[in-house]
């Protein structure tokens, strides 16, 4: 028998009215990963919260290593061996690499600051990452950001480790470069305990699986027995017929809405693409490979080159505020930082860019403001105590519900560019999200979907391109989508995608 390496024992936590956890019980055995899966508001951060010393438990205790931990003290936490890759990150984004990896050292583990360059490579290079140590932490893509994380959370060499959502920003190949690291870890002896809403990954990686619902532990059972079906039961309470919302019906000819020629930026380029009115274009690819900045250039957020029109109308590339102005409504993947004001309220999030709107003379009308939350947050089902809750205190999938509340509330939308629109979220949110995304194109929104989940993109867009050091490699239409061609498009050879499309969808 395995040691326990964490042992979570009658744990509670009450935020007033909200019971968050209600007596959780949960262990994690020496080179065992332990998924932890369940709804947003599920209480799964909240559980990770009293594991590493963040909060304190109102009732239940916690042992590290057979330990049993005396302060709710991070400090005390990480010298009793418990390591944590957060979902939001950790990093000091105007230092470099390098510094990040030597603030997050241990104190007895660090060197001479003159050495630090070389440590911090030496340190990368035990878990075969290459990253550019000078390089400001600000500016690495979402995926060295994400990879970045998990080393930190190594290097002082726990016994147990806590991974939050470690996939959201991965690519397929990402994500096995990724399991591999856990994989090794786990067989060095460290448990690791294993959030994530990607179920065929936490079936494909965990020896086992605990359920929270409502903050009550459902229990905890062998991934191997289990199946996506059974675990989003325990996850709602009830059986859920997983299905996307109907695709726009073909047209012979539709209006073209967005059109993209020669566009070419950092990264990218140069890039082709027409989108029409209604119609969801996915953009599937490598992490790495241009798609973000592709998107932000059409947002005029980037530098570009090149011609982009909407609705017949020529966008000027170098200005965020023209692109808003024409329509064109960027979802960042950055949620906290770009997409949303964490410490306003729900409220104060969701009409900010339509205050105009909502009064008259100058005076806004509250009562209407309220109405109009009030409908939006019905409508997208987004579970809150108050319009006056900070948004930060929302669950993830929760406050990617609020930022698109901004596309209904604005009248002149067009054109919908989602960055990751489901990260970290989980199954009945992410369906939420479809059918707000689908309804939107039914409206005759075009939409452009950047994702790193192949399904997703299957199963929502009406076609799917694919991109590879910064241009579109292959479209694939909407009678040929599926998971594997997708997947084959992106990592497979040319032969590889021919097999694929002669065997038709999957």
């Amino acid at each position: 028998m395995s040691s326990v390496v964490l042992s979570l024992r009658g744990v509670s936590k009450a935020y007033g009215a909200v019971q968050a956890l209600r007596d959780v019980t949960v262990d994690c055995l020496a080179g065992e990963i332990h998924a932890l899966v369940g709804e947003n508001g599920s209480g799964k951060s909240t559980l990770l919260g009293v594991a590493s010393g963040f909060l304190a438990p109102d009732r239940g205790t916690v042992e590290i290593g057979g330990r049993k931990r005396r302060r709710t003290s991070p400090a005390e936490t990480r010298k009793l061996g418990l390591g944590i890759a957060y979902q939001t990150y950790s990093h000091v984004l105007d230092l470099s690499v390098a510094e990040n990896l030597y603030l997050a050292a241990p104190p007895e583990l660090r060197p001479r600051y003159g050495r630090i360059e070389q440590w911090a490579a030496e340190r990368l290079a035990e878990f075969d990452l290459d990253l550019p140590l000078t390089t400001s932490a600000g500016t690495l893509s979402l995926v060295e950001r994400q990879l970045l994380e998990v080393v930190k959370s190594l290097l002082a060499r726990p016994t147990v480790l806590l991974l939050d959502e470690p996939t959201t920003a991965l690519g397929p190949e990402d994500v096995d470069r990724l399991h591999a690291l856990v994989l090794e870890q786990s067989r060095a002896g460290v448990g690791i305990v294993y959030v994530s809403h990607r179920l065929p990954e936490v079936l494909g990686i965990a020896d086992r699986v605990s359920v929270l619902r409502d903050g009550v532990c459902q229990g905890t059972f062998d991934a191997a027995s289990m199946s996506e079906e059974s675990l989003v039961a325990l996850m709602i309470g009830r059986p859920i017929q997983l299905a996307f919302p109907d695709r726009h019906e073909a047209a012979e000819k539709r209006e073209v809405l967005l059109a993209v020629s020669a566009l070419q930026g950092e990264r990218f380029g140069p890039i082709d693409l027409d989108v029409a009115k209604g119609e969801i274009v996915g953009i599937a690819g490598a992490e790495g490979n241009g798609q973000v900045q592709l998107l932000r250039a059409l947002a005029g957020v980037e530098r570009a080159v090149g011609t982009v029109t909407c609705d017949g109308r020529e966008l000027d590339s170098r200005s965020p505020l023209a692109a808003l102005r024409a329509g064109v409504v960027l979802l960042s993947g950055d949620r906290t930082g770009e997409s949303l004001f964490p410490v306003l309220s729900v409220r104060a999030n969701t009409t900010i860019q339509v205050l105009r709107r909502l009064g008259r003379f100058g005076f806004l009308n509250r009562r209407r403001e309220r109405r109009t939350v009030g409908d939006l947050a019905s409508r997208l089902r987004i579970r809150m105590a108050s319009p006056e809750q900070p948004v930060q205190s929302l669950s993830g999938g929760n406050q990617q519900k609020v930022s698109l509340t901004r596309p209904f509330l604005r009248g002149d939308v067009k054109v919908i560019l989602a960055e990751e629109p489901t990260q970290g979220v989980d199954v009945a949110a992410r369906f939420d999200i479809y059918d707000a995304l689908r309804e939107k194109a039914r409206e005759g929104v075009a939409t452009i979907v950047k994702s790193s989940d192949p399904l997703e993109l299957a199963g929502l867009c009406d076609r799917v391109v694919v991109m590879s050091r910064g241009t579109i490699i292959e479209e694939i239409p909407g009678a040929e989508l599926g998971e594997r061609r997708i997947v084959e498009a992106i990592v497979g050879s040319g032969v590889g995608r021919r097999a694929a499309r002669e065997a038709g969808p999957a």
